[in-house]
């Protein structure tokens, strides 16, 4: 183990354990490897499903229209689907 490594104990089901061993067995790794190797996928995958708002096209549409409508924030479903209009309270 590397300096840069940290030690951690992870409980696993039976079956999954078992997947894992034999995996490792089939491709003479560690099991340790195999977990390492499939937990560095997932946490790939899940960056990549992340949004960058600050790059996305319809990000920087925001503001540059107007509506003229003053309570559009407040009530958008009243005039997307026509349900209730909510009550807006104004700041003092």
């Amino acid at each position: 183990m590397s300096v840069a490594e940290k030690r951690t104990q992870v409980y696993f089901p039976m079956e999954l354990y078992k997947k894992v061993e034999k995996k490792a067995k089939k491709e003479s790794r560690s099991s340790a490897a195999i977990i390492r190797e499939a937990v560095a996928q997932y946490l790939e995958k899940e960056e990549e499903k992340e949004i960058d708002w600050e790059n996305d096209p319809i990000f920087k549409l925001a503001g540059i229209m107007k509506s003229g409508v003053g309570d559009l924030s407040v009530n958008h479903d009243y005039y997307l689907y026509g349900m209730k209009k909510k009550k807006v309270v104004k700041k003092q």
